[in-house]
């Protein structure tokens, strides 16, 4: 408990004088191994959940080299990218991690399942490419000028996930109860066509 709150009073200070943190975790001379215990970090998509919920952050934008999630890797034929990742559901081959780091998508499903855990304040998570300069204005920007970008993570059960699950046309089944949801909703008229107006949302 004492080491949250230093965390956060740290991070807001610095934040109150308009100094933007950069919380890295040093790969090449960390003596951290990732044989760690829990609700520690070994790599900085462990360390970004970690901070996303220490943080109360509403929504984690996880950059990567790929444009999402993918089914399989996405050097493979008839891969796929997933809008949204169910934990339950999502089936998904992860292929060799970068050499640059001990990150990986693994690594970055892990986090973000962690991130959006149930009693975490942080509530959406996606992973997104940081080669795509138009990915930030996508994901949190108004609108949908930039389209959708990204796999989207959210909390199991949440009525953001509900949501989701109804404006990306990814019901569990099309018979189960959030398709059923869907057909009763009278206030549901038209399908939203990108994450960025669910994550606006959930900000406002």
């Amino acid at each position: 408990m004492l080491f949250r709150s230093n965390l956060k009073y740290a991070v807001e200070r610095l934040l109150s004088h308009g100094i933007v943190p950069i919380i890295n975790e040093n790969d090449a001379v960390s003596a951290n191994l990732g044989y760690t215990a829990p609700d520690i970090f070994s790599d900085n998509d462990s360390l970004a959940a970690l901070c996303a919920r220490n943080f109360n952050a509403e929504v984690l934008v996880m950059l990567t080299d790929v444009e999402g999630v993918f089914d399989r890797p996405p050097s493979e034929s008839g891969a796929k990218m997933l809008d949204i990742y169910l934990e339950e559901s999502s089936d998904v081959a992860i292929g060799e991690k970068s050499r640059a780091g001990r990150g990986g998508m693994a690594s970055k499903i892990d986090a973000a399942v962690s991130a959006v855990s149930p009693g975490s304040k942080c509530t959406a998570c996606l992973v997104a490419s940081g080669n795509d300069l138009n990915a930030i204005r996508a994901i949190l920007g108004p609108g949908d000028a930039f389209g959708s970008k990204g796999t989207l993570f959210c909390t199991p059960g949440s009525p953001l996930e509900k949501q989701a699950l109804i404006d990306l046309g990814s019901a569990k089944d099309s018979t189960g109860d959030i398709s059923d949801e869907a057909r009763r909703s009278e206030e549901h008229t038209s399908e939203l066509q990108s994450h960025s107006d669910l994550v606006c949302r959930l900000l406002l």
